[in-house]
């Protein structure tokens, strides 16, 4: 008995499988989506969701438990499918009626045209904000280098003469130190004091005699000092230089505040006598 329904089973699935009759095909796709083969008429005044050769919406009414009907032989067909043949046997059967509705459905059309595919949006790259750089510090200006303080203008000396010449002043003093120089044109003797510089005079003579002696030379001048103190005088007393002018300089005299010096010179000649301070100095320049 058994067999004898498997037998009627496969008949049934074979009658269900194989390639349907073309009126079939289309009466399963206007079932499924209510529509009319391509090129099929509808009567007039029947909309197009009624099925070819229904007349009025009632007649549709009475086509939908055909549908239903439809539907449920296909479940059925397909289940008896996968128990005779198993999961592979039902996918080549599903794709043959797929490729039998698909060569009757109609292509679908749309009225804007091709859907454009999505553009991507351009994302421009973001502009990295470069660290502010900090601006150069400028070199700080080189200051001037301070103005050198002049060196103060020398006094103006007394031009050369061959008078006698005076000047000091009354304060009482006392000799440290003499020397004898050569300069450029002239030849200096120099009297430095402890205090200020005391009254002087010097004077020109045409001889190298003195009272207390007689010095190297043809000519002379007599220095005289007053206003010093007692003190003993303890510097070198007399020179013997050999200069241009000035042969010889030597302390004649120093007692009761009062000095002189001879100065003998090679020839007479003009002299200026002047006074520095820093020590205090008497400076008397002989001319060549």
């Amino acid at each position: 008995m058994t067999d004898g329904l498997n037998e009627e089973i496969q008949q049934a699935f074979a009658k269900l499988t194989r390639v349907p009759r073309p009126h079939l095909s289309e009466r399963i796709r206007e079932s499924i989506w209510g529509r009319p083969a391509p090129g099929t008429r509808l009567a007039p005044g029947v909309p197009a969701w009624v099925g070819p050769g229904v007349s009025s919406p009632r007649a549709g009414r009475r086509a939908a438990p055909r549908r239903v009907l439809v539907a449920a032989v296909l479940v059925i067909a397909l289940a008896a499918v996968a128990l005779l043949v198993g999961p592979a046997g039902v996918a080549q059967r599903l794709s043959a009626v797929r490729q039998v509705f698909s060569s009757h459905r109609p292509a679908a059309t749309t009225a804007a045209g091709p859907a454009s595919a999505p553009v991507a949006p351009q994302i421009s790259p973001a502009v990295s904000a470069s660290p502010a750089s900090p601006e150069p510090t400028p070199a700080p200006a080189a200051s001037p280098p301070p103005a050198e303080t002049p060196a103060p203008a020398p006094a103006a000396l007394p031009g050369y003469s061959c008078s006698a010449q005076s000047g000091g002043g009354g304060a009482q003093s006392t000799m440290t130190a003499a020397r004898v120089g050569a300069q450029s044109g002239f030849d200096r003797f120099v009297v430095e004091f402890s205090g200020g510089v005391p009254q002087f005079e010097v004077r020109l003579q045409d001889s190298a005699a003195f009272g207390q002696g007689t010095l190297r030379g043809s000519a002379g001048l007599a220095v005289t000092l007053r206003n010093l103190t007692g003190t003993v005088y303890a510097g070198q007393r007399e020179f013997r230089p050999g200069l241009t002018v000035i042969q010889e300089a030597r302390l004649l005299s120093d007692s009761g505040g009062t000095a002189q010096w001879g100065v003998g010179l090679a020839y007479a000649s003009c002299f200026h006598a002047w006074i520095l301070g820093g020590p205090s100095r008497l400076v008397i320049d002989v001319q060549h």
